[in-house]
């Protein structure tokens, strides 16, 4: 999924953001005297340069002064909760500091709300989380900066080497390698499975595998179609289920995941940097065919089959043997009576030679339209949230990924 954004930047919503840049013609037109620091108008840095590009005012102080922030996310009542333990931890550390967290929906809110507060001049936040095609809107904008002069920054810089580095590579993609943000919450895909039902069934299954359930590796598309043999009735029966049986063997929450992902494990094509539209592919066009036999015998699924958005409540209700879905969702299929033992593993994968996972989850940014005492109690603010202990409590908390390599070696995340 790295390194797509000329599709992304094709693909994104013609605004006239109003008193910034118009982008409503395509490709649209950066006036580079009245916008000298917008993304299209930085020429000659060098993103390697190890004190920074020199774009953005880092105080040498942090601010006395009372500074309130805003903090857009997308978090409910349940991961919030944590979050607004960190914050109040850094308000105590800092309490000329106030900081007003926002829940702003989904994530298509939180880029719509963004998008529209920055065409109509209106209120935006200090930081906002989003995914690298959020931030490529923003950018178009000229409404989010790099944090390139703060990473780097003697006193108040991080070691991008304690950072998982797929996530840093994710973050510096953008134009002229520029970090217009930083990794936050990150997370990928897992399999969890009805432990029961698989029990019931364990002769057969060895039998079948040759070995009993595997539980540290993925399984590979071959097995699912033996254990599909065994664990899915035919003449399934909603209002008369068949005991230690299910509808459908493997459902995945996310189609556009599943289809990626099937392309690379098959070594087919569906885009490129270019933006080209490569589905014409035979490998492609070969897993598509596989795929399809799959559904229609009922071994593969996916949400749409419901009218819904994700399969953790046909998974809790029997219906489903194993879902795919993101690690920071895994309690959403995990019944809340008890009725049956979850267990996760790795998601399947087409054969061993070819694996392939989604590597995703929001980043996080600052506004340009900040003062420099904000941006830099945003930053600071920022640094406590990804720190190695408070990644790895939110790892713990929610079903996030520790975004350091010190908070995966942390005693606690460890333990």
């Amino acid at each position: 999924m790295k390194k797509t954004f000329a599709l992304l930047i094709m693909g994104l919503l013609s605004l006239a953001m109003a008193g910034c840049v118009r982008i409503d013609e395509d490709p649209y037109v950066v006036d580079c005297e009245q916008f000298p620091t917008h993304p299209e108008c930085i020429t000659d840095i060098d993103p390697d340069n190890p004190e920074g590009p020199g774009i953005v005012n880092v105080l040498d102080e942090f601010p006395t002064e009372p500074v309130t922030i805003t903090f857009w996310h997308v978090y409910g009542e349940g991961k919030s909760a944590l979050l607004n333990e960190m914050i109040a931890e850094f308000e105590e550390l800092h309490p000329n500091v106030t900081i007003d967290s926002l829940s702003q929906g989904s994530y298509t809110d939180i880029r719509d709300f963004t998008k529209n507060a920055i065409a109509s001049g209106g209120e935006l936040p200090t930081i906002v989380i989003g995914y690298p095609d959020h931030v490529v809107e923003y950018m178009k904008g000229d409404a989010v900066i790099p944090l390139d002069d703060f990473i780097k920054s003697e006193k108040w810089g991080v070691d991008l080497d304690d950072f998982i580095t797929s996530y840093v590579e994710e973050n510096a993609q953008y134009q002229n390698g520029l970090m217009y943000s930083i990794p936050y919450s990150k997370s990928t895909e897992m399999m969890v499975y009805n432990k029961d039902v698989i029990d019931a069934h364990a002769a057969e299954i060895e039998a079948a595998l040759g070995e009993p359930f595997p539980e540290d590796r993925p399984l590979t598309w071959a097995e699912l179609d033996l254990l599909a043999a065994i664990l899915v009735d035919p003449n399934w029966d909603d209002d008369n289920p068949t005991p230690n049986k299910c509808e459908f063997l493997i459902n995945y929450d996310s189609a556009a995941n599943f289809f990626i992902n099937n392309v690379r494990m098959w070594q087919g094509g569906y885009t490129n940097q270019n933006g080209d539209i490569l589905v014409q592919d035979d490998n492609t066009i070969a897993m598509l065919e596989y795929v399809a036999q799959r559904f229609y015998d009922k071994t593969m699924v996916v949400p749409v089959e419901w009218s819904a958005n994700y399969g953790s409540e046909f998974f809790i209700n029997g219906e489903i043997c194993m879902s795919v879905g993101s690690t920071a969702g895994i309690n959403y299929n995990i019944p809340s009576d008890g009725s049956f033992e979850v267990g996760v593993a790795p998601v399947p994968q087409y054969d061993t030679a070819h694996k392939s996972a989604v590597q995703q989850g929001p980043n996080i940014s600052i506004m340009k339209k900040t003062t420099d005492a904000q941006r830099l109690v945003a930053w600071e603010f920022i640094k406590y949230l990804i720190s190695a202990e408070n990644t790895a409590k939110w790892a713990m908390d929610t079903g996030y990924l520790p975004v350091r390599y010190s908070g995966y070696e942390s005693d606690v995340y460890q333990s």
